[in-house]
Protein backbone atom coordinates (compact mmCIF):
# COMPACT_ATOMS: atom_id res chain seq x y z
CA UNK A 1 0.00 0.00 0.00
CA UNK A 2 0.81 3.82 -0.68
CA UNK A 3 0.28 6.36 1.23
CA UNK A 4 -0.69 10.35 0.38
CA UNK A 5 0.49 11.89 3.66
CA UNK A 6 -1.16 15.05 4.86
CA UNK A 7 -0.25 16.73 8.11
CA UNK A 8 2.94 15.51 8.15
CA UNK A 9 5.24 16.60 11.05
CA UNK A 10 8.72 16.08 10.17
CA UNK A 11 10.69 14.40 7.85
CA UNK A 12 10.89 10.49 7.15
CA UNK A 13 13.87 8.71 7.40
CA UNK A 14 12.94 5.69 5.24
CA UNK A 15 9.44 4.53 5.71
CA UNK A 16 9.56 4.03 9.98
CA UNK A 17 11.35 6.88 10.84
CA UNK A 18 10.76 10.75 11.42
CA UNK A 19 12.51 13.56 12.97
CA UNK A 20 12.44 17.56 12.17
CA UNK A 21 12.48 19.36 8.96
CA UNK A 22 16.07 20.12 7.83
CA UNK A 23 16.86 22.88 9.80
CA UNK A 24 20.17 25.44 10.36
CA UNK A 25 21.76 25.04 14.06
CA UNK A 26 20.44 29.17 14.44
CA UNK A 27 16.48 27.72 13.49
CA UNK A 28 16.66 24.89 16.17
CA UNK A 29 17.71 26.64 18.84
CA UNK A 30 15.42 30.01 18.35
CA UNK A 31 12.18 28.51 17.24
CA UNK A 32 10.01 26.49 18.80
CA UNK A 33 8.43 23.37 17.78
CA UNK A 34 6.36 20.81 19.30
CA UNK A 35 8.44 17.46 19.72
CA UNK A 36 4.64 15.80 20.38
CA UNK A 37 3.44 16.17 17.01
CA UNK A 38 6.64 14.75 15.53
CA UNK A 39 6.79 11.37 17.92
CA UNK A 40 3.23 11.04 17.03
CA UNK A 41 4.25 11.10 12.97
CA UNK A 42 7.26 8.78 14.06
CA UNK A 43 4.93 6.48 15.99
CA UNK A 44 2.39 6.30 13.47
CA UNK A 45 5.05 5.69 10.15
CA UNK A 46 6.51 2.68 12.65
CA UNK A 47 3.14 0.90 12.73
CA UNK A 48 2.14 0.51 9.19
CA UNK A 49 3.96 -1.66 6.57
CA UNK A 50 3.71 0.49 3.82
CA UNK A 51 5.75 1.03 0.68
CA UNK A 52 5.75 4.42 -0.18
CA UNK A 53 5.19 7.67 0.81
CA UNK A 54 4.02 10.83 -0.70
CA UNK A 55 3.90 14.39 1.48
CA UNK A 56 0.45 16.19 0.08
CA UNK A 57 0.42 19.51 1.37
CA UNK A 58 -2.96 20.40 1.98
CA UNK A 59 -2.13 24.24 2.75
CA UNK A 60 -1.84 24.37 -0.44
CA UNK A 61 -5.17 24.83 -3.13
CA UNK A 62 -6.11 21.15 -5.12
CA UNK A 63 -4.07 21.58 -8.77
CA UNK A 64 -5.34 18.73 -11.86
CA UNK A 65 -1.46 17.90 -12.26
CA UNK A 66 -1.32 16.97 -8.67
CA UNK A 67 -4.45 15.14 -8.32
CA UNK A 68 -2.89 13.27 -11.41
CA UNK A 69 0.23 12.52 -9.50
CA UNK A 70 -0.92 11.19 -6.14
CA UNK A 71 -3.68 9.21 -7.63
CA UNK A 72 -1.44 7.40 -9.61
CA UNK A 73 1.45 6.75 -7.11
CA UNK A 74 -0.53 5.88 -3.75
CA UNK A 75 -3.57 4.04 -2.47
CA UNK A 76 -4.83 5.80 0.59
CA UNK A 77 -4.70 8.87 2.70
CA UNK A 78 -3.19 9.01 5.82
CA UNK A 79 -4.16 11.45 8.51
CA UNK A 80 -1.40 11.30 11.56
CA UNK A 81 -3.09 11.59 15.23
CA UNK A 82 -3.52 14.85 16.80
CA UNK A 83 -5.83 17.00 18.46
CA UNK A 84 -7.52 18.40 15.48
CA UNK A 85 -10.97 17.92 16.64
CA UNK A 86 -11.61 21.47 18.52
CA UNK A 87 -13.29 25.02 16.90
CA UNK A 88 -10.17 26.61 15.93
CA UNK A 89 -8.86 23.94 13.98
CA UNK A 90 -7.30 25.06 10.69
CA UNK A 91 -7.74 22.81 8.01
CA UNK A 92 -6.57 24.43 4.75
CA UNK A 93 -8.16 22.82 1.69
CA UNK A 94 -8.00 19.61 3.21
CA UNK A 95 -12.01 18.73 1.95
CA UNK A 96 -11.02 19.75 -1.41
CA UNK A 97 -8.23 16.94 -1.32
CA UNK A 98 -10.43 14.84 0.03
CA UNK A 99 -12.52 15.07 -2.58
CA UNK A 100 -10.73 15.10 -5.34
CA UNK A 101 -8.50 12.73 -5.03
CA UNK A 102 -11.29 10.35 -3.27
CA UNK A 103 -9.57 7.33 -1.75
CA UNK A 104 -9.71 5.71 1.36
CA UNK A 105 -8.57 8.01 4.48
CA UNK A 106 -6.80 6.13 7.74
CA UNK A 107 -6.85 8.48 10.79
CA UNK A 108 -5.46 6.89 13.79
CA UNK A 109 -5.74 8.21 17.00
CA UNK A 110 -7.20 11.61 16.68
CA UNK A 111 -9.18 13.64 19.38
CA UNK A 112 -10.78 16.37 20.71
CA UNK A 113 -8.77 18.95 22.35
CA UNK A 114 -10.67 21.57 25.02
CA UNK A 115 -9.53 22.57 28.76
CA UNK A 116 -11.59 21.15 30.29
CA UNK A 117 -14.42 17.88 28.86
CA UNK A 118 -17.52 20.63 27.73
CA UNK A 119 -19.78 20.08 24.40
CA UNK A 120 -18.04 21.10 21.40
CA UNK A 121 -19.87 21.98 18.18
CA UNK A 122 -17.69 22.23 15.22
CA UNK A 123 -18.42 24.62 12.36
CA UNK A 124 -20.22 23.29 9.38
CA UNK A 125 -16.95 23.64 7.59
CA UNK A 126 -14.77 21.14 10.08
CA UNK A 127 -18.53 19.00 10.04
CA UNK A 128 -18.41 18.74 6.33
CA UNK A 129 -14.34 17.60 6.93
CA UNK A 130 -14.96 14.85 9.24
CA UNK A 131 -18.18 13.77 7.26
CA UNK A 132 -15.71 13.22 3.68
CA UNK A 133 -13.22 11.07 6.10
CA UNK A 134 -16.32 9.07 7.92
CA UNK A 135 -17.40 8.65 3.84
CA UNK A 136 -14.37 7.16 3.58
CA UNK A 137 -13.31 5.06 6.05
CA UNK A 138 -14.59 1.98 7.81
CA UNK A 139 -14.14 3.90 11.29
CA UNK A 140 -12.40 6.69 12.29
CA UNK A 141 -9.77 5.73 15.03
CA UNK A 142 -9.87 8.41 17.95
CA UNK A 143 -7.92 8.67 21.24
CA UNK A 144 -10.72 8.42 23.63
CA UNK A 145 -14.09 8.84 24.86
CA UNK A 146 -14.39 12.44 24.69
CA UNK A 147 -13.19 12.53 21.57
CA UNK A 148 -15.45 9.86 20.17
CA UNK A 149 -18.36 11.62 22.10
CA UNK A 150 -17.44 15.04 20.52
CA UNK A 151 -17.92 13.13 16.78
CA UNK A 152 -21.29 11.83 17.30
CA UNK A 153 -22.45 15.04 18.93
CA UNK A 154 -21.12 16.08 15.39
CA UNK A 155 -22.87 13.49 13.60
CA UNK A 156 -20.13 11.18 12.73
CA UNK A 157 -20.69 8.26 14.28
CA UNK A 158 -18.40 5.86 12.25
CA UNK A 159 -16.13 5.94 15.37
CA UNK A 160 -13.36 3.65 17.25
CA UNK A 161 -11.24 3.87 20.16
CA UNK A 162 -8.10 2.85 19.57
CA UNK A 163 -5.87 5.54 21.96
CA UNK A 164 -2.65 6.66 20.53
CA UNK A 165 -0.19 4.68 18.61
CA UNK A 166 2.86 6.15 20.82
CA UNK A 167 1.99 3.48 23.32
CA UNK A 168 2.83 1.18 20.65
CA UNK A 169 5.80 2.15 19.17
CA UNK A 170 7.90 -0.19 20.82
CA UNK A 171 5.72 -3.14 18.42
CA UNK A 172 5.99 -5.06 21.68
CA UNK A 173 2.38 -6.66 22.36
CA UNK A 174 4.32 -8.62 25.42
CA UNK A 175 5.45 -5.07 26.91
CA UNK A 176 6.41 -5.52 30.45
CA UNK A 177 6.77 -2.54 32.65
CA UNK A 178 9.96 -2.85 34.56
CA UNK A 179 9.16 -1.41 38.59
CA UNK A 180 12.46 -0.70 40.55
CA UNK A 181 12.51 -3.05 43.72
CA UNK A 182 12.41 -0.34 46.03
CA UNK A 183 10.26 2.23 44.20
CA UNK A 184 11.60 4.74 41.68
CA UNK A 185 14.73 6.75 42.39
CA UNK A 186 15.68 8.10 39.05
CA UNK A 187 13.01 10.19 37.26
CA UNK A 188 12.92 12.13 34.38
CA UNK A 189 10.07 15.21 34.54
CA UNK A 190 8.67 16.52 31.15
CA UNK A 191 8.43 20.56 30.97
CA UNK A 192 5.87 22.25 29.68
CA UNK A 193 6.04 26.02 29.47
CA UNK A 194 4.00 26.47 26.05
CA UNK A 195 0.19 26.74 27.33
CA UNK A 196 -2.60 28.26 26.47
CA UNK A 197 -6.90 28.26 27.34
CA UNK A 198 -7.14 25.15 25.32
CA UNK A 199 -4.94 23.09 27.49
CA UNK A 200 -5.97 24.57 31.03
CA UNK A 201 -8.12 26.83 32.86
CA UNK A 202 -5.61 28.64 34.57
CA UNK A 203 -2.39 29.00 33.00
CA UNK A 204 -1.06 31.01 35.97
CA UNK A 205 -2.09 28.11 38.14
CA UNK A 206 -0.70 25.94 36.02
CA UNK A 207 2.87 27.06 36.04
CA UNK A 208 3.11 27.66 39.54
CA UNK A 209 2.10 24.42 39.99
CA UNK A 210 4.81 22.64 37.95
CA UNK A 211 7.66 24.34 38.97
CA UNK A 212 6.19 23.25 43.12
CA UNK A 213 6.22 19.39 42.26
CA UNK A 214 9.42 19.66 39.88
CA UNK A 215 11.05 21.41 43.45
CA UNK A 216 9.85 18.71 45.61
CA UNK A 217 10.59 15.92 42.92
CA UNK A 218 14.19 17.67 43.35
CA UNK A 219 14.46 17.01 46.90
CA UNK A 220 13.61 13.62 46.91
CA UNK A 221 14.79 11.48 43.55
CA UNK A 222 17.84 11.70 41.72
CA UNK A 223 15.40 14.12 39.07
CA UNK A 224 16.47 15.39 35.47
CA UNK A 225 14.06 17.26 32.83
CA UNK A 226 13.15 16.82 29.59
CA UNK A 227 12.09 19.70 27.46
CA UNK A 228 10.51 19.02 24.01
CA UNK A 229 10.30 22.27 21.42
CA UNK A 230 10.66 25.89 23.85
CA UNK A 231 13.70 28.02 22.93
CA UNK A 232 14.97 28.82 26.33
CA UNK A 233 15.26 25.55 27.13
CA UNK A 234 17.35 24.86 24.14
CA UNK A 235 19.33 27.76 24.91
CA UNK A 236 20.16 25.55 28.08
CA UNK A 237 20.58 22.01 26.97
CA UNK A 238 22.68 22.79 23.59
CA UNK A 239 24.88 25.68 26.60
CA UNK A 240 24.87 28.19 24.11
CA UNK A 241 26.24 31.25 26.36
CA UNK A 242 24.24 34.39 24.74
CA UNK A 243 21.32 32.58 24.30
CA UNK A 244 21.81 30.73 27.66
CA UNK A 245 21.94 34.97 29.13
CA UNK A 246 19.14 35.99 27.29
CA UNK A 247 16.81 32.94 28.00
CA UNK A 248 17.45 33.31 32.10
CA UNK A 249 16.93 37.30 31.44
CA UNK A 250 13.10 35.87 29.92
CA UNK A 251 12.56 33.09 32.40
CA UNK A 252 13.15 35.92 35.37
CA UNK A 253 10.93 38.32 33.50
CA UNK A 254 8.06 35.83 33.01
CA UNK A 255 8.27 35.07 36.62
CA UNK A 256 9.11 30.95 35.49
CA UNK A 257 12.56 31.83 37.59
CA UNK A 258 10.91 33.19 40.37
CA UNK A 259 12.29 33.95 44.14
CA UNK A 260 10.97 30.38 45.54
CA UNK A 261 11.48 27.86 42.73
CA UNK A 262 13.74 29.51 40.62
CA UNK A 263 17.37 29.08 41.99
CA UNK A 264 16.64 25.35 41.80
CA UNK A 265 14.89 25.74 37.87
CA UNK A 266 17.99 27.20 37.24
CA UNK A 267 20.53 24.56 38.80
CA UNK A 268 18.61 21.99 37.06
CA UNK A 269 18.74 23.64 33.62
CA UNK A 270 22.10 24.22 33.48
CA UNK A 271 23.01 20.46 34.60
CA UNK A 272 20.20 18.02 34.15
CA UNK A 273 18.20 19.34 31.24
CA UNK A 274 17.79 16.88 27.96
CA UNK A 275 15.88 18.25 24.89
CA UNK A 276 14.15 15.34 22.83
CA UNK A 277 15.13 16.50 19.22
CA UNK A 278 13.73 13.43 17.58
CA UNK A 279 11.35 9.98 19.11
CA UNK A 280 13.92 7.74 18.32
CA UNK A 281 16.52 9.88 20.62
CA UNK A 282 13.79 9.16 23.55
CA UNK A 283 13.84 5.79 22.98
CA UNK A 284 17.38 5.86 24.17
CA UNK A 285 17.05 8.47 26.53
CA UNK A 286 13.26 7.01 28.73
CA UNK A 287 14.72 3.36 29.66
CA UNK A 288 17.87 4.81 31.91
CA UNK A 289 14.98 6.42 34.35
CA UNK A 290 12.63 4.29 36.83
CA UNK A 291 9.80 6.24 35.94
CA UNK A 292 8.65 9.37 33.79
CA UNK A 293 6.12 12.05 34.85
CA UNK A 294 5.65 15.21 34.18
CA UNK A 295 3.35 17.79 31.93
CA UNK A 296 4.33 16.02 28.10
CA UNK A 297 1.31 13.41 27.22
CA UNK A 298 4.59 12.54 24.74
CA UNK A 299 7.38 12.45 26.71
CA UNK A 300 5.27 9.70 29.20
CA UNK A 301 3.60 7.76 26.59
CA UNK A 302 6.96 7.20 24.64
CA UNK A 303 8.48 5.63 27.87
CA UNK A 304 5.71 3.79 28.71
CA UNK A 305 6.21 2.15 25.20
CA UNK A 306 9.86 1.27 26.37
CA UNK A 307 8.87 -0.33 29.25
CA UNK A 308 8.83 2.38 31.67
CA UNK A 309 6.35 3.36 34.55
CA UNK A 310 4.77 6.59 33.33
CA UNK A 311 2.30 8.75 35.40
CA UNK A 312 -0.12 11.56 33.68
CA UNK A 313 -1.11 14.57 35.25
CA UNK A 314 -4.98 15.55 35.16
CA UNK A 315 -4.31 19.23 33.20
CA UNK A 316 -6.55 18.61 29.92
CA UNK A 317 -8.82 16.79 27.89
CA UNK A 318 -6.27 14.89 26.15
CA UNK A 319 -3.85 13.78 29.12
CA UNK A 320 -7.70 12.77 31.31
CA UNK A 321 -8.44 10.75 28.07
CA UNK A 322 -5.50 8.81 27.74
CA UNK A 323 -5.18 7.39 30.97
CA UNK A 324 -8.60 6.48 30.64
CA UNK A 325 -8.59 4.69 27.76
CA UNK A 326 -5.02 2.58 28.53
CA UNK A 327 -6.07 2.89 32.52
CA UNK A 328 -2.43 4.64 33.16
CA UNK A 329 -1.75 6.23 36.50
CA UNK A 330 -3.39 9.92 36.47
CA UNK A 331 -3.50 12.49 39.16
CA UNK A 332 -4.62 16.27 39.88
CA UNK A 333 -1.32 18.58 41.09
CA UNK A 334 -2.66 18.46 44.57
CA UNK A 335 -3.92 14.16 44.88
CA UNK A 336 -0.15 13.54 43.56
CA UNK A 337 1.37 15.95 45.89
CA UNK A 338 -0.57 14.73 49.21
CA UNK A 339 1.40 11.32 48.79
CA UNK A 340 4.82 9.77 48.21
CA UNK A 341 6.76 8.92 44.83
CA UNK A 342 6.73 5.51 45.46
CA UNK A 343 2.88 5.58 46.46
CA UNK A 344 2.05 7.13 42.79
CA UNK A 345 3.62 4.96 41.23
CA UNK A 346 3.05 1.40 42.90
CA UNK A 347 3.17 -1.50 40.96
CA UNK A 348 -0.27 -1.80 41.88
CA UNK A 349 -1.65 0.90 40.14
CA UNK A 350 -0.51 -0.48 36.45
CA UNK A 351 -2.51 -4.18 37.07
CA UNK A 352 -4.87 -3.12 34.91
CA UNK A 353 -2.90 -1.30 31.96
CA UNK A 354 -0.32 -4.36 32.24
CA UNK A 355 -3.12 -7.24 31.87
CA UNK A 356 -4.96 -5.13 29.09
CA UNK A 357 -2.28 -3.86 26.79
CA UNK A 358 -1.83 -6.92 24.73
CA UNK A 359 -5.65 -6.70 24.39
CA UNK A 360 -5.75 -3.13 22.76
CA UNK A 361 -2.00 -3.73 20.92
CA UNK A 362 -4.63 -6.27 19.23
CA UNK A 363 -7.64 -3.88 18.78
CA UNK A 364 -4.94 -1.01 17.11
CA UNK A 365 -3.39 -3.89 15.00
CA UNK A 366 -7.04 -4.65 13.37
CA UNK A 367 -8.26 -1.47 13.22
CA UNK A 368 -5.65 -1.00 10.81
CA UNK A 369 -5.74 -4.16 8.89
CA UNK A 370 -9.53 -3.27 8.82
CA UNK A 371 -8.53 0.16 7.03
CA UNK A 372 -7.10 -2.29 4.31
CA UNK A 373 -3.21 -1.21 5.78
CA UNK A 374 -1.38 -4.07 6.76
CA UNK A 375 1.21 -3.10 9.60
CA UNK A 376 4.33 -4.28 11.39
CA UNK A 377 2.54 -5.09 14.86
Amino acid sequence: MRAALVKYSGRRIGNHRAVWFESTFESTLERYYNTGDICVYDSTLRLLNYTSGTEVNIDEPVSEEAVARIKASCDFILLRGSNYIHEEMDWGHFLAWIEALDMPVLCIGVGAQAEQERPIILPTEHRRVWQAIADRTPSIGVRGAFSAETLHRNGIHNVEIVGCPSVFRGLDRDLKLRHAPDGPKRVTFSLRREIGSTYAVDPVAFAATQKRIIAKLDLVSDLYLSCHGEPEEKAFFFRAPRHMEAARAKLVAEGWFDETTGQTLNRLYESRLYYVGAPGDYDVYAPQFDAALGYRVHAVLPAVAVGVPGVLFSYDTRSRELAETFDLPIFSPEAFERQTLAQALAPARFDRFQALFPERYDRMKAFIEKNGVKTRM
